[in-house]
């Protein structure tokens, strides 16, 4: 397995994208934790930016949203610590809700997506993954 930090993301934010997913992290085999870090650094402008992290069970044809980052128009840092080793009932998968979790859930693949309305100026928005 690949433990250590991992750039999931790394954008300057200027107009707006629709569900742009960043470069997939893969071979992580046998994950069982991971924490995540986002940093959105505001300029001026703007409405929204999320940051979606993602894993996939399956080589990457299927994505489950695993934490979702709201920002608005202010500079913010947000964390979120997940791990694979909790038991999870049964359930219907949904996507995630304004700054959502869905711990329990790890596969070997991790990646974000990013989405923004309105046009920021001299924002920047970056995802980190500490994996264990």
């Amino acid at each position: 397995m690949t433990v250590g930090i991992f750039t999931l993301a790394a954008k300057q934010i200027t107009v707006a994208v629709a569900a742009e997913a960043q470069t997939a992290i893969e071979d992580l085999d046998g994950m069982t934790a991971v924490t995540l870090e986002a940093v959105f650094a505001y300029g001026s402008g703007g409405a929204t930016a999320i940051a979606v992290v993602q894993t996939s069970a399956d080589g990457g044809t299927n994505w489950r949203d695993i934490v979702r980052f709201d920002f608005t128009t202010a500079s913010a840092v947000k964390v979120a610590n997940l791990s694979g080793l909790l038991s999870k009932a049964v359930t219907v998968y949904a996507v995630l809700a304004a700054e959502g979790v869905l711990d329990g859930i790890l596969g070997n693949k991790l990646r974000a997506v990013i989405t923004t309305t309105g046009t920021y100026v001299n924002s920047t928005l970056s995802v980190r993954a500490a994996v264990r």
